[in-house]
């Protein structure tokens, strides 16, 4: 079991309280036996030297056991003393004259120790003598010998008191009593202080340990509530001045992260920018090449088959063969024009442009085509003139090479659907289809030059380049995506200059 700041402070507590009441009473108990013991001995020495005069009044000299009144006056007025187990007369040379029985109290203490022990010794001195006695069963005897001198100032005999330390040991005993009873009452009363104590104090100690682990979690912005002007005051201030702190550097951190982040995206995107104008500046060298070594021969092999093709007949076998030559002249020259496309610079004209119908001619201008003509084409438009700036006859040839794209990736089934709309200050065109869509993997590539998803010999894979070079040329931004209708979607945004 874990053992809490609170379970120490009770028991340490209790510890020292119990150890200072312990060494309290034993030094208080010491002292209250010995004053005790003190007091029986002087009570005791006082009771020897008034009661031996009296003794020896009684007596007279002469130890008759044969008078019992005497005897038992004498009891009575030694027994004013309750501590008085027994008394003995002892003449000087250490004979015992007389010993009086036990008295009642006392009936029951063998005093066989008492009766053989020889006391000429100490009857010899002359003086008083005191010692203390222990019986077989713990109890103790105060043992007196208080010596008798006659008129002439001649000791005639002693007295010999045997008195009980009985009262003593009972003071002693209720003193441990009721000084137990005390200190247990103490110690419950302290325990309870110190209770008290601890909770006020493991209050403001749980709110720090609480607010620590909020910390640790990652809520900076745990405060803890004041708690007085003393230490924990002070720590708990000092804690909400580090929460600050760190909430400080983090939103600090937090920016610098964003400003990176910013960063690094521009830097990527510039990489993206530098790599793509790698490429068209390499294009445009193997355009300027390839229109140079390959466009004049090409054009004319191409007239010259169209002057044989006009020369052949209908029916004729090799007509086949010049038509087939002609188609792939004409694929070269479409492949060298789409390259000199982009070795050309773009500088389109910036003419406020209605996109929305710029849109609806192109796709009227297409709907006669074979491609066109079985497609479900939905248009959204939005009620309000969208205007762009731009050039009209590049912003068309993106739009009928993106139309252009979809429906060969029909194949002049299925569904088109066309919508325009503003977001923020941007004109943003849609253009969805259900076909077999794009790779995620490839979304990005199919705008690079020479690369298509489209069968081999259908295109040139320069459609896509060609239009994200004149997009961007005008300021906007186009993507492939997922598109809702399960095929793919074109996201074209240009900057919007409001209503023509």
């Amino acid at each position: 079991m874990r053992t809490t700041l609170s379970r120490k402070l009770l028991f340490y507590t209790g510890s020292i309280v119990v150890v200072l009441l312990l060494a309290a009473f034993l030094i208080l108990e010491r002292s209250q036996a010995q004053a005790w013991n003190d007091y029986l001995y002087t009570q005791s020495l006082a009771f020897s030297r008034l009661a031996t005069p009296e003794l020896l009044k009684r007596f007279r000299g002469v130890f008759p056991p044969e008078a019992p009144s005497e005897v038992s006056a004498m009891a009575e007025s030694l027994a004013l003393n309750r501590d008085l187990v027994q008394f003995s007369l002892v003449s000087p040379s250490g004979r015992r004259l007389y010993q009086s029985p036990s008295f009642p109290s006392f009936a029951g203490l063998d005093l066989q120790l008492f009766t053989d022990e020889d006391l000429a010794t100490r009857v010899a001195s002359g003086r008083s003598s005191v010692r203390t006695r222990e019986l077989p069963g713990g109890r103790r005897l105060l043992d007196l010998l208080e010596p008798a001198f006659g008129p002439s100032g001649q000791q005639v005999l002693a007295v010999r008191y045997l008195i009980s330390y009985d009262s003593v040991d009972a003071r002693v005993a209720a003193f441990r009593r009721q000084f137990l009873a005390t200190a247990g009452a103490a110690v419950l009363l302290c325990v309870l202080l110190v209770g008290l104590a601890t909770r006020r104090i493991m209050g403001p100690i749980h709110s720090l340990t609480s607010g620590a682990r909020a910390i640790a979690g990652g809520d900076l912005a745990t405060r803890i509530p004041p708690a007085g002007h003393d230490e924990i005051g002070t720590l708990a201030q000092a804690f909400n001045d580090m929460a600050i702190s760190l909430s400080r550097s983090q939103e600090e951190l937090t920016g610098k992260n964003q400003e990176l982040s910013r960063a690094n995206a521009e830097l990527r995107q510039m990489q993206e920018q530098l790599l793509r104008s790698e490429r068209l500046a390499a294009i445009g060298q193997l355009a300027a090449g390839v229109s140079h070594e390959i466009d004049n021969p090409v054009g004319i092999i191409l007239g010259l088959t169209e002057l044989l093709l006009e020369e052949t007949p209908e029916g004729d076998p090799r007509r086949d063969d010049l038509l087939a030559i002609v188609e792939e002249c004409r694929r070269c020259k479409r492949i060298t024009g789409g390259l000199l496309g982009f070795a050309r610079p773009v500088e389109p004209h910036h003419d406020q442009i209605d996109f929305g119908r710029l849109i609806g001619d192109s796709v009227e201008s297409l709907r006669p085509q074979k491609l066109f003509r079985d497609l479900a084409m939905d248009l959204a438009f939005p009620a309000q003139t969208v205007a762009v700036a731009g050039d009209a006859d590049q912003l068309r040839q993106v739009l009928v090479n993106l139309l252009l794209n979809a429906a060969q990736a029909l194949s002049g089934q299925g569904r088109l659907a066309i919508a325009l709309s503003v977001a923020g200050n941007c004109a943003e065109l849609i253009i969805d289809d259900n076909g077999p869509g794009i790779p995620a993997q490839e979304r990005e590539r199919i705008f690079q030059p020479f690369v298509s998803t489209k069968a081999p010999g259908v295109g040139t894979g320069l459609g896509l380049a060609l239009c994200r070079k004149l997009v961007e040329a005008h300021g906007g931004t186009i993507s492939a995506e997922a598109s809702p209708l399960g095929g793919a979607r074109l996201r074209v945004s240009l900057p919007a200059t409001g209503e023509k």
